[in-house]
């Protein structure tokens, strides 16, 4: 008896240590590349975004649990840094209501573009944070998020973003960035499966990010994205999938000038140390994406198109507009469910663009990845 007793002790510690157990997780994707900038031509072996991560929960009671997450960026191809910080956070989980979690973590903006919009995403040259303001993971932020079952399937999504005043967070700023909730993402999202459906409106308050147009990092900003995906299957197109997003973003409050002058009270001065710098910038871009499965067999086939233009303004010099185009096709076949093959061809166009002039780029490549 005291043997069964034991035994039941030591099955129960070892169920519950294996529920409280951390997943590891992670996937390599690696291609080999041909690129082409219009000026040189180089063939490389690309990491594209391969990643390993931690993740687990912590039940604390019947309704809480803590929750956790600690996610690297490898670098599969030998670069500088073979790790690179991912989504890394602490948080806690109400059952059938939503998570509070506080570290660095993808936007609600930034996740507004998955599902079935942005089928390139990760891809080396290819991804859209080569041409589009909002795919930032930012530090120092706080979020929280709903469960889907709390509101019929709508998600809504906010994040807080410290700045903390370092010189990276308020080069772009007229003011420090010190305080709780320097910049917000926030997302409103709704799916449902039996219709194959799925939209998402998104806004970012002066959030930090990229322009790529104009070589801007770290610039706060506001910006709305909109998009959506639907499952054509749902209406009789087997297998076809197409997504869309449109946005519109522009650099916040950001103008660096010293104020009125006596001599040209009618005329601010500019700020020497910005002069040359950007006091305005504003860009808007969408794309459209078709991915079709085809019925019985290993292969996927996917399409996307995007467009982005920018206006912009030099304090004490000119003005612009820039703009960009991207086409891309590619086909997956499908080893396994956690294995496949890819061929992508991928070209992009810039005109008038500060940072890239006026450029034919081109990408063509073959890879592998594996998830475990």
């Amino acid at each position: 008896m005291k043997k069964l007793l034991l035994a039941t002790v030591v099955a129960a510690m070892g169920m519950s240590a294996a529920q409280a157990a951390p997943t590891v997780y992670g996937k390599l994707n690696v291609s080999v590349d041909s690129y082409d900038n219009g000026t040189d031509s180089v063939t490389e072996l690309n990491s594209n975004a391969s990643r390993l991560g931690v993740k687990g929960e912590e039940k604390l009671t019947d309704k809480l649990a803590a929750i956790y997450q600690a996610e690297w960026e490898v670098d599969v191809d030998g670069g500088d840094d073979v790790f690179k910080k991912r989504n890394i956070f602490a948080g806690l989980k109400w059952a059938d209501v939503g998570t509070l979690k506080a570290g660095i973590i993808d936007t609600p903006f930034k996740d507004a573009a998955g599902g079935y919009r942005d089928v390139f995403n990760d891809y080396a040259h290819a991804d859209i944070k080569e041409m589009m303001y909002g795919e930032e993971r930012v530090e120092n932020v706080i979020g929280i998020e709903t469960d889907p079952k709390l509101m019929g399937g709508l998600v809504f999504a906010l994040q807080a973003q410290q700045g903390e005043s370092t010189t990276e967070t308020t080069k772009y700023t007229d003011g420090a960035r010190d305080s709780i909730g320097d910049g917000i993402s926030t997302s409103l999202s709704y799916a449902n499966k039996d219709l194959g459906f799925e939209g998402v409106i998104a806004g970012n308050f002066k959030s930090v990010g990229d322009f790529a147009a104009v070589g801007i990092s770290n610039a706060p900003a506001d910006a709305i994205r909109v998009g959506g995906s639907f499952d054509l299957g749902k209406i009789g197109a087997t297998g076809l999938s197409v997504g869309a997003m449109w946005q519109t973003a522009e650099i916040s409050d950001y103008t660096n000038l010293k104020g009125l002058t006596l001599d040209n009270p009618a005329t601010p001065a500019v700020n020497e140390a910005y002069a040359g710098d950007y006091n305005k910038v504003e860009e808007d871009a969408w794309l459209i994406s078709a991915t079709y499965k085809l019925a019985n067999t290993p292969w996927t086939f996917k399409a996307q198109y995007q467009q982005a233009d920018t206006d912009y303004a030099v304090l004490g010099g000119a003005s612009g507009d820039s703009s960009v185009d991207q086409w891309g096709i590619g086909a997956d076949y499908k080893l396994n469910s956690q294995t496949k093959l890819f061929a992508n061809a991928i070209q992009r166009e810039w005109d008038n663009s500060p940072k890239k002039g006026n450029a034919d780029e081109s990408v063509y490549g073959l890879g592998m990845e594996i998830k475990f």
